[in-house]
């Protein structure tokens, strides 16, 4: 069974990327595993009832971060400066579950 991550954090903007929207998340709350591309790390992310495949991107700043589709944002009812809970789990290459 793979591990279960979770991180509670303040959903923050891109100001140079808006609309895009992040979560922080710690260096301690980040799967121990080889980066692939750009740093990324490959995961399955739920907030709410909305589970997607996405990737923790590493920054200078936060340690990484979690970034929240605006179809995820919608659905959740989610605003910049809330307070969000996420879960997320390492992806492998074959997982593809979606419901957004």
């Amino acid at each position: 069974m793979a591990k279960v991550f979770k991180v509670t954090a303040k959903l923050a903007i891109f100001e140079m990327y808006a609309p895009w929207m992040y979560l922080p998340v710690p260096n301690g709350k980040v799967p121990n595993v080889r980066p692939g591309g750009w740093g990324s790390i490959p995961v399955i992310t739920t907030i709410g009832k909305t589970t997607w495949k996405t990737s923790l991107f590493p920054t200078k700043e936060i340690g990484y971060f979690l970034p929240v589709k605006k179809a995820v944002a919608k659905k959740e009812s989610l605003t910049v400066g809330k307070i969000v809970k996420a879960t997320y789990t390492l992806a492998q290459m074959a997982q593809k579950p979606q419901n957004i």
